[in-house]
């Protein structure tokens, strides 16, 4: 018995260990379907016995097919067979939904900076708005003091023309004047002096 049990391991483990090679080869990923209850049998068959449950949404690794069941292997490195129509090439929900949050969080971050960015750049629009109207306030009210001082100098030149004028008149007048007494004088020695030179002459004639 123990010489037949040796050549039957020789001649038996090198076609276990060819199977097991080309499960290995065979391997292709896909996932267990989100059905709740999916159950793995020991054979390829409904007649073989539940060997157990897979949690809905696993990778799984399929070594072989035949008929409408599929020999996988889990996470847990058991291997059963599973209706082929429970497998799925898409990725459960329990793996995408991860990924989804990832990008929804990395898309947030993206949109609070693209909304923080957006806020400085609008509190910076208003701020130099705001500049330009409160300097635009100021040169209005430069051009407003400037008009008034202008009004103010021409009030000034118009006040110093007619004073002017007045000089002018008040020193003709006085020209006018002095003018007049020396001619009035001169009228006067004109005709007095006549009056007093013969009298002397006269006088030291008799003298």
């Amino acid at each position: 018995m123990p010489k037949i049990a040796s050549i039957l391991t020789q001649f038996l483990l090198p076609t276990i260990l060819l199977g097991s090679a080309l499960n290995t080869a065979y391997a292709e990923t896909q996932y267990v379907t989100e059905n709740l209850n999916t159950y793995l049998r020991r054979g390829a068959g409904d007649q073989f016995k539940i060997a157990g449950a897979i949690q809905s949404g696993e990778q799984v690794n399929v070594l072989d097919r035949q008929g409408k069941y599929s020999l996988i292997r889990d996470s847990k490195n058991r291997e059963a067979w599973i209706l082929t129509s429970e497998l799925s090439n898409t990725p459960s929900s329990k793996l995408e939904n991860p990924k989804l949050k990832a990008q929804i969080q990395e898309l947030t971050l993206k949109l609070n900076h693209l909304d923080s960015d957006w806020q400085q750049r609008t509190v910076e629009m208003q701020r130099r708005t705001k500049q330009s109207e409160q300097q635009s306030s100021e040169l209005l009210e430069q051009n407003s003091q400037l008009k008034r001082e202008l009004e103010i100098v021409k009030n000034k030149n118009r006040d110093l023309e007619a004073m002017l004028d007045v000089g002018k008149r008040e020193i003709a007048i006085q020209w006018f004047i002095y003018g007049g007494s020396v001619l009035g004088v001169g009228l006067l020695l004109g005709l007095i002096i006549p009056h007093i030179l013969p009298r002397r002459k006269r006088r030291d004639g008799w003298a």
